[in-house]
């Protein structure tokens, strides 16, 4: 099999690895001027585009990285407090915050630490290669269907409440979400065949080497780049779109409750009501983040000139960083949109600071009775110090 450069349609991306556009038949540079004078980094640097794409990848990026696992870890403990982890919703956005912080590790902070240091993970040997495109693919369309999951669950929710809670149950969105990993795992397993290291002349970081999710050119490596294209953005973004608009329809419609409905079917669809506006909001935050990424990969022009080439660069930063926001950003939107989930991260705060604070004490007197010689009266034991754990009993019994 003949080894070919990656489809420009492919999920992963790596910022120092656009070298591939230098190689693309219809960039006018001659091979001459690749080959000799200031290195490609020295070239591109004289270009302002340039420069702004290694200013968001160095600093804005780490923020992204930070704000995003650190919202992740408050979303993932606050969704499997008691009063939440028995609802199915509540399940999938657990899950969706392991998937979000594993897309912003193995792609963002691999991407700003290559930029950095130098330091590529993907290109220490052949595997790891392999394995970070694995994970990179597989945890970006894991966390796109998780979405959609939650959100198709929503759907059912909203329009039948009175049956949602035989529909939507805990153990089936486990299964759901067990069927949709292992889907995924099994669209993507082919990487670790079609996945390649190899050398390379250019390199912006000098590393001389670039990994490739499709380095070959066969039926697999050519079809496979455009079934990645639709399972991350095209499918996905429809879904969300027909049953989000499905769900805004009906909960215009049943704005006003019904005087026939009981009081707990009022409080079950006001429930349902609230948790589908939060899950239009993390939906339409990712439609909207993550669509400029193929839509530019599909209709940006190719680069002829250097100039062009780092014009390309920072649109493509500037795409990618919009995706990995779409990652970090969920536990700002439940804080925003939704009143359970606050209520419930402000108790992990006050049982937080709780915890941290040594008890209070407080000054007690001691009295005695009759003493071991039987004689009565007040013995000259001290002011003791009891914390208010201890003296609880002691409270409520006076």
């Amino acid at each position: 099999m003949t080894t070919v450069y990656p489809s420009p349609n492919s999920s992963h991306f790596i910022i120092a690895e656009n070298i591939k556009l230098l190689r693309d038949p219809g960039i006018t540079m001659s091979s001459r001027n690749i080959t000799k004078g200031p290195s490609l980094a020295q070239t591109l640097e004289t270009f302002d585009s340039y420069n702004t794409a290694m200013y968001l990848i160095k600093w804005v990026m780490p923020l992204i990285i930070f704000t995003g696992t650190v919202g992740n870890i408050f979303s993932f403990i606050v969704m499997l407090r008691r009063e939440m982890r028995q609802t199915p919703t509540f399940f999938y956005l657990a899950m969706l915050a392991i998937a979000d912080t594993l897309v912003l590790f193995v792609s963002a902070f691999k991407t700003w630490l290559r930029t950095v240091s130098g330091f590529e993970l993907s290109h220490i040997n052949a595997f790891s290669c392999k394995l970070t495109m694995f994970l990179v693919h597989f945890s970006i369309q894991f966390s796109a269907w998780l979405i959609v999951a939650v959100t198709i669950e929503r759907f059912l929710a909203v329009w039948f409440p009175l049956k949602a809670n035989s529909m939507c149950n805990l153990s089936r969105a486990r299964f759901i979400t067990f069927m949709t990993a292992m889907i995924f795992i099994l669209v993507n397993i082919h990487i670790f065949w079609t996945a390649q290291l190899f050398p390379t002349k250019q390199s912006l970081d000098g590393s001389n080497f670039m990994c490739a999710a499709y380095a070959y050119e066969n039926f697999v490596c050519r079809i496979f780049p455009w079934i990645n294209l639709i399972l991350y953005s095209f499918l996905p973004c429809l879904t969300l779109l027909i049953f989000n608009i499905l769900i805004i329809i009906c909960l215009m419609k049943t704005k006003h409750i019904p005087n026939t409905m009981t009081k707990d079917d009022c409080q079950i669809r006001n429930t349902h009501r609230k948790l589908a506006i939060t899950l239009i909001f993390i939906s339409f935050a990712w439609i909207i983040t993550t669509t400029p990424r193929p839509l530019y990969g599909l209709f940006a022009p190719k680069p002829k000139t250097y100039e062009d080439m780092a014009d390309t660069l920072m649109w493509r930063v500037i795409c990618y960083q919009l995706m990995y926001i779409n990652h970090a950003v969920n536990f700002f939107l439940y804080c925003l949109s939704g009143e359970k989930f606050r209520i419930q991260f402000k108790k992990f705060l006050c049982q937080l600071c709780r915890r941290r604070k040594p008890p209070k004490a407080r000054l007690t007197f001691k009295s005695s009775g009759s003493n071991s010689t039987g004689q009565d009266g007040y013995s000259s034991i001290p002011l003791v110090s009891v914390p208010v754990i201890e003296i609880s009993m002691f409270d409520l019994e006076n």
